[in-house]
C-alpha cells in the first residue's frame, strides 16, 4: 500500500510530542513493507523554532537517529496534490494542518481520489473543542 501523511512536522520534534507517534507509526508501515510519504509545510512553527534555537544540524540529528524517514517540505500555496497524492491508497490528515490544506485534499478526494482519507485528531479535539474542529471542512 502507498500511504500518504500530512503533519506538522515530522522531522522537528521541538515542542511537538506528535512527532515521535508520527516517527514510530511511519517506521512500523515501513518495516510492513508499505510505502509511506510524508508532507509537512515548509514553515511549520515546529521546524522554524528548532532551526532558531538549535541550528541547521539539529536536521542532520534527525537523518543520523531516523535514516530511513524522510518528508517533503512544501509550500501551502504550491502543494501539487495530484502529485502527490497520485497513487495512494490511504492518505491521513493530522489535525494540526492548516484548514485550507486540509479542505483542499478533502475537495481532491471528492473529485476522484481513489484511496481511503482519514483524519487524525491526536487530541480529540471533536470532543474537547467542538466549534474549533467545525472551522475544519471535513465533508
Amino acid at each position: 500500500m502507498r500511504i500518504v501523511f500530512f503533519c506538522h512536522s515530522l522531522l522537528s520534534d521541538w515542542n511537538h510530542g506528535n512527532a515521535h507517534f508520527l516517527r514510530g507509526v511511519t517506521t512500523e508501515l515501513l518495516e510492513c513493507g508499505h510505502a509511506v510519504d510524508v508532507f509537512e509545510p515548509r514553515d511549520a512553527w515546529s521546524m522554524v523554532n528548532l532551526l532558531q534555537t538549535e541550528g541547521p544540524g539539529a536536521l542532520d540529528d534527525f537523518h543520523t537517529a531516523y535514516p530511513h524517514l524522510s518528508a517533503t517540505r512544501y509550500d501551502p500555496d504550491r502543494l501539487d496534490l495530484d502529485g502527490a497524492l497520485a497513487g495512494a491508497d490511504v492518505v491521513i490528515v493530522h489535525e494540526w494542518n492548516d484548514h485550507p490544506v486540509v479542505r483542499r485534499i478533502g475537495q481532491h478526494r471528492a473529485a476522484g481520489g481513489r484511496y481511503v482519507l482519514l483524519f487524525h485528531d491526536t487530541h480529540h479535539r471533536s470532543l474537547t473543542e467542538p466549534a474549533e474542529m467545525a472551522r475544519y471542512d471535513l465533508e
